[in-house]
């Protein structure tokens, strides 16, 4: 199958510019009237508020439609059909600045008046920008669109009722080397397949044969630390996901101009070869050195960083993301926004940290405390004022349903979570012993939205991240526990070091969980921002309520709010002066990426299932004969399958009408190529699935 690869990528190469369409269909129907003051805003079903700072702010749908492989997209256009008028009159809210969460608003109001005194249509151009992409060897066009016209001298404002997104797209050599990157991962297809608003295009891509060799999880570590990460290695593979360790010096031979460059290098070779889908950076940076990209956000007098820690790198990877060779890696045009893997950082120093890291994930997923899992821990401090905002506001967002601000996500759901709620409130500050006598109670995940720096965070400083302030989350009193924040720089793991690093290496209190490496931001004004929006659809893929949606892992669900996040980097507005394309640089995992998040009703991923009874399979791994033993307490038929992980049927076997008690039937695997598969066995209580991993 690699020739037939080598077959596509060699034909677009030689093809001519011809150009090519694809189209796709959108409705509208649902208008929304709000107001801000004196102003109004008008939104759409699925549209998001943006505009260029102090232009009116319009209503835009995302665009994420799949290309023909080896193809980009070259240009974008809209065909608008039954033009509607809103009855009314409508001043619309000017978009302001975003800004930094630490920093707070301005104080500034801005307004371009010559565009509001303009008698012409607003906006000139109705789609945003224009972003090719590649998500496991699947070409992307990224961007977004308006249906409303609006015309601000009259203070009208019309909308299609009906829009058909054109995009043209002609053969590329950068769309065509991007398919050495097709997998046959199941949970790398679903997140494509779940992304694409046009997912039968993926009936026109090659398939790709199974690598002969297959392993989950890469672990890149110095080689005076790779015997501290066998306890880790054991546990995985116990439970069939399959893991291998590198080392640093042995990466040091590969190509590239630093070792940055040759991880990167070693992980691309990893993928393409033997499918990994997540990978642990096992150090500190003075061990795993990161990548500094560059943003600048265009708000008030600017903000610009040559040096976000940024290891979405490492997983993301088509291009170099340094084009033109200069000092500013990650420039919009040399980005790759959608991460084919996941990548996390275990931020040790020294052999007792990285213990503390490799115990409490072993812990966390192995041993846990059952009664701390639906008990997430929502903690919020004043934002600023004028206007006045919390950070419940965002918050907020996470629990039950939304669909505010253009996109939907499945949040907590309240009626089966014990949610504790910690929030500033007009008079009221919650203090440091609330914050400790809360987690110290037992909780599940800790969702902050609040200020922080590299040393500060929920009001604690570094001096206070003691294992004594946590001495009831040891892991056995109550479990260790998961944080995600808004806050910034309290993950900039390229400090000495900050207080993310310091709450998941002491030996209580966190296992893991998502940071800043810079500045979280927010949008003046809205319950939306950059931040939050990547929140939301974290919590969004590890609660999704469909089986075939729902993601288990930290990494994973991590990897998944970005790549949903990816179309609204071509807002108007967002492209260049990118706050939002800084946090999709600076928002990393410090922890194990592979961890399996316990919530309610933890989600079907990569992990081992077992729904309706328990059954054993020995020996796992196995080369030859496998024998399944299970215990029936009534009559049943019994059916056993050996799937892919595509679900293809391998091997099916009936039994009819067994009685109960111990049964066990035996079949030969040694003709499956080694690899990973699902046995599924069902009876009449139900069906229960386990991974099998056929060894050489």
């Amino acid at each position: 199958m690699k020739n037939i690869i080598g077959l596509f990528i060699s034909c677009f190469l030689t093809l001519g510019l011809f150009a090519g369409n694809v189209e796709k269909v959108f409705t509208f129907s649902q208008v929304r009237i709000g107001q801000n003051g004196v102003y109004q805003s008008v939104t759409l079903d699925h549209t998001m508020l943006a505009g260029l700072n102090g232009e009116p702010m319009l209503p835009y749908h995302q665009v994420a439609m799949m290309l023909p492989p080896g193809e980009k997209a070259i240009s974008i256009s809209i065909v608008g059909e039954s033009l509607t008028m809103i009855p009314g009159t409508f001043d619309l809210f000017p978009q302001q600045y975003m800004q930094p969460v630490s920093k707070g608003p301005d104080g500034k109001f801005i307004k371009n008046e010559a565009v509001y005194h303009s008698t012409a249509n607003y906006p000139v151009t109705s789609t945003g920008h224009l972003i090719n992409s590649y998500l496991n060897g699947y070409a992307f066009a990224l961007s977004t669109f308006t249906p409303v016209i609006y015309n601000p001298a009259q203070k009208s404002v019309s909308y299609y009722r009906k829009v058909t997104v054109h995009i043209t797209t002609q053969p590329d050599p950068t769309a065509a080397l991007a398919l050495k990157n097709l997998t046959t991962s199941a949970n790398a297809l679903k997140r494509v397949r779940l992304f694409a608003q046009n997912p039968e295009m993926m009936n026109q891509y090659p398939m790709k044969d199974a690598p002969k060799t297959n392993y989950q999880i890469l672990i890149i570590t110095p080689a005076q630390f790779q015997g501290g990460f066998q306890n880790l290695v054991n546990y995985y593979n116990s439970k069939c996901m399959a893991s291998q360790i590198a080392t640093t010096e042995s990466i040091g031979a590969m190509a590239g101009q630093d070792l940055q460059e040759k991880i990167r290098n070693y992980i691309i070779q990893e993928y393409q070869n033997n499918g990994i889908e997540q990978v642990i950076l096992g150090g500190d940076v003075e061990f795993i050195p990161y990548r500094g990209f560059y943003c600048y956000v265009i708000s008030g007098s600017g903000y610009e960083d040559y040096n976000i820690p940024a290891d979405i790198y490492y997983s993301s990877l088509d291009g170099n993301w340094n084009t033109n060779g200069d000092n500013k890696w990650g420039e919009p045009g040399e980005d790759d926004l959608l991460p084919e893997l996941s990548v996390g950082r275990m931020s040790f120093s020294n052999a007792a940290e990285q213990a503390n890291m490799v115990h409490k994930s072993v812990s966390y997923q192995g041993s846990p405390v059952v009664e701390d899992m639906k008990k997430p821990f929502l903690v919020s401090e004043f934002l600023y004022d004028p206007p006045l905002t919390y950070g419940s506001d965002y918050l907020e967002l996470l629990v039950n349903e939304h669909s505010d601000n253009g996109y939907t996500t499945h949040g907590i759901p309240s009626a089966q979570n014990n949610i504790v709620r910690l929030y500033d409130t007009t008079g009221y500050n919650w203090s440091v012993g609330q914050l400790l006598s809360g987690i110290n109670s037992g909780k599940s995940f800790i969702h902050h939205c609040g200020h922080a720096n590299a040393t500060y965070m929920m009001r604690l400083s570094n001096w206070d991240i003691t294992n004594a302030n946590f001495s009831q989350v040891d892991g056995v009193t109550h479990n260790y526990q998961l944080m995600y924040t808004h806050g910034c720089i309290c993950g900039a793991f390229d400090e000495s070091d900050c207080i993310a690093e310091l709450c998941t290496s002491i030996s209580n209190f966190l296992v893991g969980g998502v940071f800043n490496s810079r500045y979280g931001w927010f949008d003046q004004g809205t319950t939306e921002g950059p931040s939050a929006h990547l929140h939301r659809e974290f919590i969004s893929a590890l609660y999704n309520q469909n089986p075939d949606s729902a993601i288990a892992e930290l990494g994973s669900a991590h990897t998944m709010s970005k790549i949903k996040t990816a179309p609204w980097i071509g807002l108007p507005g967002e492209f260049e002066p990118g706050a939002q394309r800084w946090c999709h640089y600076d928002c990393n995992v410090l922890g194990d990426p592979a961890l399996k998040v316990w919530i309610d009703n933890p989600p079907v991923g990569s992990q081992e299932m077992s729904v309706a009874f328990n059954f054993s399979v020995s020996p796992n791994p196995c080369k030859g004969f496998v024998t399944v033993s299970c215990s029936l307490v009534n009559n049943s038929d019994v059916t056993m399958t050996v799937m892919t992980a595509m679900g293809q049927q391998l091997i099916s076997r009936d039994y009819a009408l067994q009685l109960p008690g111990v049964h066990s039937y035996a079949f030969d695997a040694s003709a499956l190529t080694p690899g990973i598969y699902y046995l599924r066995l069902k009876t009449k209580s139900g069906s229960a699935v386990k991974k099998l991993m056929v060894a050489r």
